[in-house]
């Protein structure tokens, strides 16, 4: 692939972002399921990843029985694999799909204290929210940049409220977070002149299986009062991409909570968020 120079034609960002071929991770449920709906309601021709493949293919096949425009293609595979970004890779370019908007949606977390926690079990999880994440960003950017110039391109990483702050019982998931925030709001300037939107979608508590998977069914009462659906997250952050929005904060109250870490002492959040996770 190329990796052109940025010139005037690609420097300016579309007005009308087009999705015509978007890669999705963590597509099989939750907000990465909603996301796919939403790009395939927009014309968008999809590549859903996910482990689970019974799953995918349900989802494809209702997108394509929806919409008949467009092709929904699945691809089953476990992103906690250090071989998983080149494996996506090759497989798209084995598909001749040339992904226009790499949607970094997979991730989850791990609940309980640091040191009593499978050291195995966290690096997992960092790998599938930042090493992964990272790979597949580096290994799609030049097809990004190739197709910028053809109706623009755009990059989506979902981070999380938690990436404002540590997480006492939640440490690797909060970092996690932290990393994929940080690292997106750069890429925002630097991809910026080649024309290629990049946004940070940050959900707070979401409909999804993210409650059982990290062990935190202890916090489900709590959580229900603040849950959003995976839906209305996910056109928020559909809407953030399309404005080549830096930072699109799911939700009134979220975006509030967010704005309160920059004046708030860090030991009284970090007090406040063990208290929430603890049992």
């Amino acid at each position: 692939m190329l990796n052109p120079s940025p010139t005037s034609k690609t420097s300016e960002m579309s007005k009308t972002l087009k999705f015509r071929n978007v890669l999705i991770t963590g597509a099989s449920g939750g907000i990465g399921k909603a996301l796919a709906e939403g790009f395939a309601a927009k014309g968008a021709n999809l590549l859903l990843v996910a482990r689970n493949e019974s799953a995918l293919k349900t989802l494809a096949a209702a997108l394509e029985k929806k919409n008949p425009k467009i092709k929904a293609h699945v691809l089953a595979l476990d992103l906690s694999k250090s071989d998983a970004a080149s494996k996506l890779k090759h497989h798209c370019l084995e598909q001749n799909f040339s992904v226009d908007t790499l949607v970094n949606n997979a991730g989850y977390g791990v609940w309980g204290q640091f040191a009593e926690l499978s050291l195995q079990e966290q690096l997992d999880c960092m790998q599938v929210n930042v090493t992964t994440l990272v790979q597949l960003t580096h290994e799609f950017i030049p097809m990004l940049k190739e197709n910028a110039s053809k109706g623009g391109a755009s990059l989506m990483n979902v981070a999380s409220t938690v990436a404002y702050q540590a997480m006492p019982t939640f440490a690797i998931y909060a970092a996690s977070k932290s990393f994929v925030l940080s690292f997106t709001r750069a890429l925002h300037h630097e991809l910026k002149p080649f024309g290629i939107a990049v946004s940070t979608l940050v959900p707070g508590a979401t409909e999804s299986n993210f409650i059982e998977r990290a062990g935190l069914q202890h916090t489900a009462e709590k959580a229900k009062k603040v849950t959003m659906t995976a839906e209305s997250v996910a056109q928020i952050g559909i809407r953030g991409l399309e404005k080549n929005q830096i930072e699109a904060i799911a939700g009134g109250l979220n975006r509030m909570m967010a704005g309160a870490t920059r004046f708030l002492p860090k030991s009284v959040l970090e007090h406040a968020a063990e208290s929430i996770y603890r049992k």
